[in-house]
């Protein structure tokens, strides 16, 4: 994620026009789960609403998960049409599933009730989908929106451009709220795991991966993300509890399914490795006897991606693969020197294969290494600013 000062360019964000070419207006439902949210709701629904125009129509699903502030007033005190469901407080990707079960559209995005859709993103979706009407899903920018002290500060998150299955293995890369999905192919993925209490959309996605997902990157769109006190992501230990739990389902998947990764299977063990280090270093005070199970989990992966890695990289491939791994590879070797993980024997073993592996990379300095890397994720990420932002 960059972390360059941002703005939003002197316009509305929720202003609204465009000229999308299909044969019939699209629908597209947009589900919000909300607990406890009212006060933000109407943001994010106003920023829903101005996305409306001629070429399409937008369904605005809120499922009210068991509030017990004033969600149901404050929506039906809204101007703007929205289908709101009550259930009893379930959890978030139960919410995400009923708004799923009640949706009618031929697309479908996720908002939070926190968050917000900038200008435009909803008919950039679209404009990705008409130019390449085989995808299935559709990514675009996310900004974050920290309020500090009175200041608002604005961080572009980056986007990767390619291979979206392999760099799933590792984490999940964009907050729900940048993907817009059709409703048939979100049929074939099926519902929000009840179980996860955290990492619910990065499995909702590598699912989809895992059943060949074609996505297709939209460099015009932007999300805005807001951070601030008392969000589902602020209870780390959770969060870094299923996050191993994601790695487990990922190791799973490369294991069972022979055409994922999508002809970067080396890639994707790589990427996997990597995601396990991380999950490891962040539990090795907080839970030390997870953490080891990551260990294992890393080792097993660094073993299936070295046989594979003379071979790994197809010979039609655009270049990106040939530095995904490299860049994988090297954060296994940075990541490995976490300050306070002290890696098992096996671990520190499959270290030693990452270093014949990639032998520059394993001989060069801590600030050198950080240096390859961020060189290296550059070239395999979407350049440039949206059209919503500037630099003044």
């Amino acid at each position: 994620m960059g972390g360059q000062r941002l703005v939003l360019c002197p316009i509305c964000i929720f202003q609204f026009g465009i000229g999308v070419n299909m044969a019939s207006p699209p629908l597209i439902s947009v589900i919000i789960p909300s607990y406890n949210h009212a006060k933000f709701l109407p943001y994010s629904i106003a920023s829903i609403a101005q996305q409306h125009c001629m070429e399409m129509e937008v369904e605005v699903i809120v499922v009210d998960d068991g509030s017990t502030d004033n969600t149901a007033e404050v929506v039906a005190d809204l101007k703007t049409r929205v289908h709101y469901i009550h259930q009893k407080n379930m959890g978030l990707s139960e919410a995400r599933n009923t708004g799923l079960r009640a949706a009618r559209g031929e697309f479908i995005a996720f908002l939070d009730a926190d968050d917000l859709f900038a200008e435009g993103v909803l008919a950039s979706h679209l404009r990705v989908f008409e130019a390449q009407p085989c995808l299935d899903i559709s990514i675009c920018r996310c900004m974050n929106l920290e309020e500090e002290a009175n200041d608002r500060l604005l961080t572009l998150w980056s986007l990767v451009n390619s291979h979206w299955d392999v760099h799933a293995c590792y984490a999940n890369l964009a907050p729900v709220h940048s993907y817009l999905i059709r409703a048939s192919f979100a049929r074939r993925v099926g519902f929000f795991d009840q179980n996860l209490k955290s990492c619910e959309d990065q499995d909702y996605w590598l699912r989809g991966y895992g059943l060949g997902a074609k996505v297709g990157i939209n460099a015009n769109g932007l999300v805005l993300y807001r951070k601030h006190g008392g969000g589902m992501t602020e209870n780390r230990s959770r969060m870094y509890h299923h996050d191993s739990l994601m790695h487990e389902k990922v190791d799973r998947m490369l294991a069972e399914l022979p055409e994922f990764p999508l002809q970067a299977k080396c890639a994707g063990w790589l990427a996997h490795a990597a995601g396990c280090l991380v999950s490891a270093g962040y539990l090795c005070e907080l839970d030390p006897e997870r953490s080891l199970v990551m260990q294992d989990f890393f080792t097993k992966a660094v073993l299936a991606a070295a046989p594979l890695f003379s071979h790994s990289v197809p010979r039609n491939d655009t270049g990106n693969l040939r530095y995904i791994q490299d860049y994988y590879g090297g954060r296994c070797l940075r990541l490995a020197k976490w300050s306070g993980l002290q890696l098992t024997p096996a671990a520190a073993k499959a270290v030693m294969v990452l270093n014949r592996m990639f032998p520059r990379m394993a001989d060069l300095s801590s600030d050198a290494l950080n240096a390859r890397l961020q060189s290296t994720y550059a070239r395999f990420c979407v350049i440039g600013l949206p059209p919503q932002v500037s630099t003044g």
